[in-house]
């Protein structure tokens, strides 16, 4: 009698079911593979905008740090190089306050930075050349000035000073009495040595001090009395001691005082820049503080100091 065969069917389909498992399971650990990667590398470029976004900062802080100080040394272009300062300042606001980070903004962000790194050095440059050209016609216009005061003669500078003392010291009560009395600022004084060929320079050193360059504004005033106004300087060191004594004056309230230089200026009741170069007769000073005076028609208007090493 034969066996009955027994059914295949079952079998097979287990084995589907578990190849089937097999499958999803190899899918699924591929996927979750393949989301790791794709969060990691996410997470790297994230890392990489923010790192740039900070450079592209750094970059115009630098910037901004160099413009300020072009600005404290160059007065005639101040404008100019305050008004680039600002439109940087208000870009890295921008970039600062930028949120959303993505490869093709960070791009935008750094081509504007290239084309204010043109502009910005054509601005730094022409402000170098500036303060060069000023420094030079500086340097010159005092050499010129020394050589005409060391033309001068002390007994015509001293009959000028005598001459005109009445008149100034009149002239200058009426000015008290309406209101108009004149002015200055901007007093500073710079010790000069003096090279081969006659022209100035400056320096810090008590040993090497030639002349004192001392410059003053006197400022505009409508109401006030043009003409030649007289100018007194007074030089002394720290015991009080004036050095290069020219002559004397006195002041408005009587005291005569020593003066190392003098200088009449016409006045035209507007701003005008004064510019004396000073001899001065001792061989040797010693190091520390001088104390520069100025007078203007006989009152003390402004002080300066020099630091000697």
């Amino acid at each position: 009698m034969d066996q009955p065969k027994l059914s295949q069917e079952p079998k097979s389909h287990n084995n589907n079911s578990k190849i089937t498992i097999i499958v999803l399971a190899l899918l699924l650990a591929g996927l979750a593979f393949f989301a790791y990667q794709n969060y990691k590398n996410n997470k790297i470029s994230e890392q990489n905008l923010l790192e740039e976004k900070l450079q592209i900062q750094t970059d115009l802080d630098e910037k901004i740090i160099e413009l300020d100080k072009a600005i404290a040394e160059n007065s005639s272009m101040e404008v100019e190089l305050t008004e680039a300062k600002n439109n940087i300042v208000v870009f890295r606001d921008s970039v600062k306050n930028l949120k959303n980070l993505n490869y093709k903004v960070i791009r935008r962000y750094k081509n504007k930075l290239a084309v204010l790194e043109v502009s910005n050095k054509k601005l730094m440059r022409l402000s170098d050349s500036l303060k060069i050209a000023n420094y030079n016609i500086s340097i010159e216009r005092d050499s010129a000035q020394a050589t005409v005061v060391r033309q001068t003669s002390t007994i015509n500078v001293q009959t000028k000073v005598n001459d005109s003392l009445t008149l100034q010291n009149i002239g200058l009560n009426e000015k008290v009495a309406i209101g108009a009395a004149l002015q200055i600022n901007n007093v500073a004084a710079i010790a000069m040595k003096e090279r081969s060929g006659g022209k100035l320079k400056e320096t810090s050193r008590a040993s090497r001090v030639d002349a004192f360059r001392v410059s003053f504004k006197i400022r505009e005033n409508a109401i006030a009395e043009s003409g030649l106004k007289k100018a007194y300087i007074v030089i002394q060191n720290a015991t009080g001691k004036v050095l290069s004594p020219s002559g004397e004056f006195t002041d408005i309230t009587g005291l005569n005082i020593t003066y190392s230089d003098t200088t009449e200026v016409e006045y035209t009741n507007r701003d005008i820049e004064v510019i004396l170069v000073t001899d001065i007769s001792e061989s040797d000073l010693e190091k520390g503080e001088y104390y520069i005076k100025v007078y203007l028609e006989n009152k003390l208007l402004g002080t300066s100091k020099v630091s000697l090493k």
